[in-house]
């Protein structure tokens, strides 16, 4: 069973269907969120300390876990499909990232902006567990996420679906800067120590990369997404006007 825990990250899951049951300590005092639960109709059950501890970790469960049902993926073609609401849509592909942490603040990130949908590998990424969930504060409730066995060729159907492919490579790049994103567009986003693989660099249309002048030579990849994307959303909201 999976769990996740804290108060915002469980209140941003009461409106949909995956809650199976809430616990709470004795001197949980929320009445807000507690009113909301109940109106919900969602089981409640109070559970001592060792429960909170076992279940937690020693996370931040602020006095309220849910146990929640295993996540439901969605399709590549919905998330083509949901893309159509928009002129440009943005998805944001992942490329054997395996920090649960960096997965859930990039999703965190991505809800944010108002992506159409984020595309992670079924091997060699992070699955959306717990830890996903709860430092991505909530938002995996409201992005759709799909579960792809093969990146290179999800590319190859979102290119044939009008996309192009920015891929974030230091190597024989361009500045972020120097594009409009005025198309459906897909970002795609290496792993923290091996980057983007050869097969998927293949399929980008432009190589994108951030400009540094400080010792550090890299951004930890979250930090990177999150400015590529606000820059992305940008341009193209200016686009739209």
């Amino acid at each position: 069973m999976e769990y996740i825990f804290g108060k915002n990250t469980i209140d941003s899951f009461i409106d949909g269907d995956s809650i199976i049951e809430i616990f709470i300590l004795k001197n949980f005092t929320d009445e807000k969120l507690l009113k909301k639960i109940r109106q919900k109709n969602i089981k409640v059950s109070v559970r001592d300390r060792i429960f909170f501890e076992k279940i937690a970790q020693n996370g931040k469960h602020q006095g309220i876990i849910a146990s929640i049902k295993e996540y439901k993926y969605a399709s590549l073609s919905e998330i083509i499909e949901n893309g159509k609401k928009t002129n440009y849509p943005l998805i944001v592909a992942l490329d054997g990232i395996e920090d649960p942490h960096n997965v859930g603040a990039i999703i965190r990130t991505c809800e944010a902006f108002s992506v159409s949908g984020i595309i992670i590998l079924k091997h060699n990424c992070c699955p959306i567990n717990a830890t996903v969930a709860k430092v991505s504060t909530g938002a995996i409730a409201n992005v759709k996420i799909a579960q792809v066995t093969n990146l290179t060729n999800a590319l190859k159907e979102l290119k044939n679906n009008g996309y192009w492919v920015y891929a974030a490579e230091a190597t024989n790049s361009q500045s972020y800067t120097k594009y409009d994103y005025k198309s459906p567009t897909v970002l795609v986003v290496g792993s923290e120590g091996h980057g983007i693989s050869r097969l998927v660099k293949q399929q980008a249309d432009f190589n994108i990369a951030i400009s540094m002048t400080g010792k550090v030579n890299s951004l930890n990849v979250s930090v990177a997404t999150a400015i590529l994307l606000s820059h992305i959303s940008l341009k193209q909201n200016i686009s739209k006007e």
